[in-house]
């Protein structure tokens, strides 16, 4: 079959963004066109695919599809460079879902060495660690960082090492809430700030900490740099990697609310299982910085 790859780059933009509305927009058409693009597609392959609704989801062939472009503009991308030279004019952009903290401490770098390495432009998705492989199936990303260890179809996984997290909060919070005590009560009635509702590391936490669970009583915001804030101001307390709030804590300026009690997460990059000389390339990448910045690979 022969693939009009205007019209595939119509499918992959509404199953990006999410709708049809935003796909128009992102490519500077109308909603329109959009729709008769996508409708030409569907007649020509024979089958549906997309489920329309918010978000627009891709359907087996339409998955099937998103992946065969994406890999043909990697590809294109790679001739690209060899026939321009070394520096080039093409650029790629890869979507890759990553979790919060990660993005907030050590995959920064791995964005710099692919801009320097591959020429090589992200479009990261922010999600938790425990929901990014979701992007991954659904046709959202090309790769993720999640803390599954669970293959995925069609795809490979590399484990990238762990990351440690505490339970922190300011000296006028255990002031206003942990005098009496650092109990299971106290610290569960007390405020605390979780980054939504899907955020389970406050109560993996309470288990290693008092060995039980319990309902806490949170602000919800979606944001490191938020966690961080509010926790130095005092508003509750948060689970934080080590390696983000230790000068804090051996300043005094933040407290280790139980000493030693720490959640490990492991996390593993996966990516589809036929790649491209250049997710090959950024894999290697991943995999190099994490050996340098996660626990578990000697640190």
């Amino acid at each position: 079959m022969d693939f009009d790859y205007d019209s595939l780059a119509v499918l992959s933009a509404v199953i990006r963004t999410g709708s049809f509305e935003t796909a128009a927009k992102s490519l500077n058409v109308t909603q329109s066109a959009v729709s008769q693009r996508i409708k030409q597609l569907e007649e020509k392959v024979g089958s549906i695919l997309i489920v329309r609704g918010r978000p627009c989801v891709p359907t087996e062939d339409g998955l099937l599809l998103c992946q065969h472009v994406e890999q043909v503009t990697l590809l294109r991308h790679e001739v690209s460079e060899q026939l321009s030279g070394p520096v080039g004019v093409s650029r790629a952009n890869v979507r890759i879902a990553v979790n919060s903290d990660s993005l907030a401490t050590w995959f920064p770098k791995v964005v710099k060495h692919a801009a320097d390495e591959l020429n090589l432009r992200l479009d990261i998705i922010p999600d938790d660690q425990e929901f990014t492989e979701d992007r991954l199936r659904s046709g959202d990303a090309t790769a993720v960082i999640t803390s599954s260890v669970t293959p995925i179809a069609g795809c490979k996984s590399y484990a990238l090492g762990e990351m440690e997290y505490l339970a922190v909060a300011s000296k006028s919070y255990a002031e206003n809430h942990l005098t009496a005590g650092i109990t299971l009560a106290n610290v569960a009635s007390g405020p605390s700030i979780r980054f939504d509702r899907k955020d389970t590391l406050p109560l993996q936490w309470l288990q290693v900490a008092f060995g039980n669970s319990a309902v806490l009583s949170s602000h919800y915001i979606p944001s490191y740099e938020g966690h961080m804030l509010c926790c130095r101001l005092g508003i509750g307390w948060a689970m934080m990697p080590h390696v983000a709030v230790a000068a804090l804590v051996d300043s005094g300026e933040l407290i280790d609310v139980v000493p030693d009690a720490r959640v490990r997460v492991p996390l593993f990059w996966h990516t589809r299982s036929q790649s491209s000389r250049i997710m090959q390339g950024l894999s290697e990448i991943v995999l190099r910085v994490a050996k340098t910045e996660l626990d578990g690979n000697g640190r």
